[in-house]
């Protein structure tokens, strides 16, 4: 991926002011913005995902990680970075149709181990199988 040596803010053009809400996601993803994206740790991908901040220069660094290891456990359980996938509308992969293309494949090969791990409702992986609009 080119653009890894700059940060979300630089790369959308978008410079957040300081938060006056205090909580670990806010000040994570908050702080995370302003890093260059090589400098992400996988919890703040992670956090960031979940929170919907960056996905077009995100979405194919988790892409790649997931590609790797489907279940990689960042924080709480096997497989809570591809839930954050999961949880995401097929709208907000506009600017990433390859990158659906692959999250699909890695659903559709390893769908035994995912719907082996019981964190993961395999029910979320249907709408990656709908026609797309």
């Amino acid at each position: 991926m080119k653009n890894i040596d700059k940060s979300i803010e630089e790369l959308e053009n978008d410079y957040w002011s300081e938060t006056d809400f205090s909580s670990y996601v806010s000040e994570t993803c908050h702080n995370a913005r302003k890093k260059p994206i090589a400098k992400l740790s996988h919890e703040e991908i992670r956090l960031m995902t979940g929170q919907k901040i960056g996905l077009k220069y995100l979405l194919p660094i988790v892409v790649s990680i997931l590609e790797k290891n489907p279940l990689i456990e960042v924080t709480f359980f096997k497989g809570d970075l591809l839930i954050q996938l999961l949880r995401l509308d097929i709208i907000d992969w506009k600017d990433n149709k390859t990158d659906l293309a692959k999250f699909r494949t890695i659903i559709l090969d390893n769908y035994s181990l995912i719907e082996s791990c019981e964190e993961i409702p395999i029910k979320m992986t249907e709408k990656y199988f709908l026609k797309m609009r």
